[in-house]
């Protein structure tokens, strides 16, 4: 699913900026996503303070993933893709920080879907950005447009179960929690494995 599934550079799939790995903040964004995922799966009676304080700690932890990825490709202040992803991770941030002082089943499921879907949108935007300044693909172009068409579609579906309770949101984040996940594990080992072969060149 990944773009370095295709001919590029032989330092594309490995770095994106100096020697810096691009495969292991993918790979801690595909462990903080599953790891949400099967809690989900095997939580039965979270409750509304395990619903807030689970979601809170979820998005902190997307957030730091999120905020390594950019880092690690360097792309320029200006990219408007750069601009895009570090305001939904801001808004992640926000929204956990807020889910976690509310204590309620509501707000939360309002604040997650708007800041899923933000960071979605952010990511399909990123995503659908055809070239970079040097002409060249996109790092994570195919990543990014998928993993934002789960996340805005989870976003979107999240405040119709504002009112089933703790168990329902959980259900629908970590569904689409899950499936994220497994894509951006797929990615991670991906660039993981191109890169062992270009230093193998």
């Amino acid at each position: 699913m990944t773009e370095t599934a295709l001919p590029q550079p032989s330092n594309a799939s490995t770095s994106a900026s100096g020697s810096r790995p691009v495969w292991q903040p993918v790979l801690l964004r595909a462990l903080v996503t599953l790891a949400f995922g099967l809690t989900t799966v095997f939580w039965g009676n979270p409750g509304t303070v395990g619903l807030c304080v689970s979601v809170a700690l979820y998005f902190l932890a997307l957030a730091a993933s999120h905020y390594w990825v950019l880092r690690t490709l360097d792309l320029p202040r200006g990219d408007s893709r750069r601009m895009a992803i570090a305001g939904a991770v801001g808004l992640l941030s926000v929204s956990a920080v807020v889910a976690a002082v509310s204590l309620s089943a509501v707000v939360t499921a309002w604040l997650a879907g708007a800041a899923l879907a933000v960071m979605g949108a952010a990511e399909l935007f990123a995503g659908m950005r055809k070239r970079t300044a040097g002409g060249g693909r996109p790092p994570l172009r195919g990543d990014w447009i998928i993993s934002g068409a789960l996340g805005l579609g989870t976003g979107l579906l999240l405040p119709f179960f504002a009112a089933a309770g703790p168990h329902a949101i959980l259900g629908v984040m970590g569904g689409g929690a899950m499936m994220t996940g497994a894509l951006w594990t797929l990615s991670a080992l991906t660039l993981r494995h191109d890169g062992g072969k270009a230093k193998a060149a």
